[in-house]
């Protein structure tokens, strides 16, 4: 049953899950709990000295402090303080879109910490996972962010940076993780470059014998200097094809109707061959490029730790390639923004471990 407290009465909870709370979201709830009041108590539990501490809720209670309210509906639950009040908090907020990856991931790290099971064995990830209705891959993603430097930890925090590009970058060397931040941020790249570029450089971290340099025999230099000749007249070609679609493209309607008459599906199925696969050939020459900045950029060829997912990040990589080979770029965009970011739509009860 709802009661009613003071202010002074309640206070945040110094372990909770939550760090980084939206100032914009914030002022929203304020604003929202001025017009209409506190819609949903928060949950706290009674401390030794009398005062209560916040078991869920933190957010409310932030934005009830900024309207200026002096008193806050709560509903007081018998939890222990420690671990078991701190899973509670991670159910209330783990589906939460302002919660953070970084904060997910640093919640599931310390239930596995510091958690068991009723007999006392430790917990593994699955049943962490399986506790807040998540994937076993979606656990371990945000956990192997707590593996980026901090600098790139506030730019996923902040939103600049999403959890697949994140997640790639933290397999790779911190001075590696400090070059590709630096690149991503004087080249303004999109989050799907910033996967595929961070994807090439784990490559090339993980292969240090790329870097070998052998002695060409004079006939391997003639072969390399033959296809470095006629893979530039292939895309000389293509510029040439283009100036004729662009003489298409200004034709009127009426006269490209007559000329072509009867063959007008059989030619319009004929450039969206051409066009599939042009943008196919684009896809991969700016994968190449991607992967010659990675060779400039990687800094230490040491090994990374071991990849916690088992790589299915790099299927997923593949469905993105795939998706942007079909449906071009912004089809890879998409599904990058799309791909492991989504949880559960309603968690279950917390049963207790």
């Amino acid at each position: 049953m709802a009661k009613t407290l003071k202010m002074s009465k309640v206070r945040p909870n110094p372990n909770q899950p939550r760090e980084y709370f939206d100032p914009e979201k914030l002022i929203e709830l304020r604003d929202s709990i001025r017009e209409h009041g506190l819609m949903t108590a928060i949950e706290v539990r009674r401390c030794d000295d009398g005062d209560y501490e916040i078991v869920m809720g933190e957010r409310r209670y932030r934005a009830n402090e900024m309207a200026g309210n002096t008193t806050i509906k709560v509903e007081i639950v018998d939890v222990p303080a420690g671990i078991k009040s701190f899973r509670r908090a991670m159910a209330e907020n783990v589906n939460r879109h302002d919660m953070t990856p970084i904060e997910e991931g640093k919640g599931y790290q310390r239930i596995l910490d510091e958690d068991t099971h009723e007999d006392g064995t430790p917990l593994a990830v699955e049943d962490v996972a399986a506790a807040f209705g998540k994937t076993l891959k979606y656990v371990k993603v945000r956990m192997a962010l707590l593996d980026l430097i901090p600098e790139i930890q506030e730019r996923v925090t902040l939103g600049n940076i999403g959890t697949q590009a994140a997640h790639r970058i933290s397999e790779l060397t911190p001075d590696n993780q400090r070059a590709v931040l630096k690149k991503w941020a004087a080249d303004g790249m999109t989050e799907n470059e910033l996967l595929h570029f961070a994807h090439q450089v784990r490559e090339q971290q993980r292969q240090p014998s790329m870097f070998d340099v052998e002695e060409l025999t004079d006939d391997e230099k003639q072969e390399r200097i033959a296809t470095q000749k006629a893979t530039r007249n292939k895309l000389d070609q293509i510029e040439r094809i283009r100036a004729l679609a662009d003489e298409l493209a200004r034709t009127p309607v009426d006269d490209l109707a007559d000329a072509l008459g009867g063959e007008l599906g059989a030619r319009l199925d004929q450039l969206e061959r051409a066009a599939k696969s042009i943008q196919d050939a684009k896809f991969q020459v700016r994968q190449a490029k991607a992967h010659a900045d990675a060779r400039q950029i990687v800094v230490s060829n040491a090994a990374a730790r071991p990849d916690l997912t088992a790589d299915p990040i790099d299927a997923e990589l593949a469905e993105l390639i795939t998706a942007a080979s079909a449906t071009g770029e912004g089809a890879a965009g998409d599904a990058t923004a799309k791909t492991g970011d989504t949880g559960s739509a309603e968690l279950p009860e917390l049963a207790a471990a």
